[in-house]
C-alpha cells in the first residue's frame, strides 16, 4: 500500500510541469486566434470606411449615447454606431475639401458623378443626410461661388474698402476665402455684372 502511494505521488508530480505546459500552449492558441480574428468592434471601424454598397456589421451598437449626438441619425439602411464611427473618420470639413477638389460646378454634376461610381469609398452619396447637423447646401457643398450680389455683401460685412485689402484677405486667408466661396477676383469672375470698384466696395455716392 505504501509503495503504491509513492508510485501515485510521484506521477503527480512528474504530470504537473507537463499539464502546466499543456495549459500554456493552449492559452497561446487562444492569442493566435483572437490575432486572426479581431473583436467585432474593430470590424466595425474598419467597415466604416467602405463605400455606401460596402459590407458593415449591423450587430454593435454603443449603448453609451453623447449628448453632442442627439442630432445624429443612423444614415439610411446602416446602424447608429457605424454611421458615427464613419462621421469619426471622414468629418465634414474633410470630406467637403475632397469634394471641392473634385471641381463639380452643380448639382447636376454631382449626380452624374454618384451614378457613374466616381466619388470612391471616402464621400457619401448622399452628405445631406450622413452630415445633417452640419449641413447647409448644395452649393456650400460642393464649393460653388457666391452670386455677385452676395460677394458684395460679404465684403461689406468683412469690411474690405477696396480691391487692395479684397486681394490681400483673400491671400492671407486663403482657406477661409475658400470656405466663404468667395473668388480670387471679382472684377474677373463677376465681369458681365461688374461696373466698377466704387459700386463693388459701396462708396459710389
Amino acid at each position: 500500500m505504501l509503495q503504491l502511494r509513492k508510485r501515485w505521488l510521484s506521477t503527480i508530480v512528474i504530470s504537473f510541469p507537463l499539464m502546466s505546459v499543456g495549459w500554456a500552449f493552449v492559452a497561446l492558441d487562444w492569442a493566435k486566434m483572437l490575432c486572426r480574428h479581431p473583436p467585432k468592434y474593430y470590424d466595425v471601424v474598419f467597415s466604416a470606411v467602405a463605400d455606401d454598397g460596402g459590407t458593415h456589421n449591423d450587430d454593435y451598437e454603443n449603448d453609451d449615447e453623447d449628448d453632442d449626438d442627439v442630432a445624429i441619425k443612423p444614415y439610411r439602411s446602416r446602424s447608429l454606431s457605424w454611421t458615427k464611427n464613419y462621421r469619426a473618420l471622414n468629418p465634414y470639413e474633410k470630406a467637403r475639401a475632397r469634394v471641392i477638389s473634385f471641381g463639380h460646378r452643380s448639382k447636376s454634376d454631382w449626380d452624374d458623378a454618384v451614378s457613374s461610381g466616381q466619388l470612391g469609398q471616402y464621400v457619401p452619396s448622399y452628405p445631406d443626410e450622413m452630415y445633417a447637423p452640419e449641413w447647409v447646401d448644395w452649393d456650400e457643398w460642393l464649393g460653388i461661388m457666391r452670386s455677385y450680389d452676395d460677394t458684395k455683401n460679404l465684403a461689406s460685412m468683412l469690411g474690405l474698402k477696396s480691391l487692395d485689402e479684397y486681394f490681400i484677405f483673400v491671400k492671407s486667408n486663403n482657406k477661409r476665402a475658400e470656405g466663404l466661396r468667395i473668388p480670387v477676383r471679382p472684377d474677373k469672375y463677376y465681369k458681365d455684372e461688374w461696373l466698377d470698384e466704387d459700386t463693388f466696395f459701396g462708396r459710389s455716392s
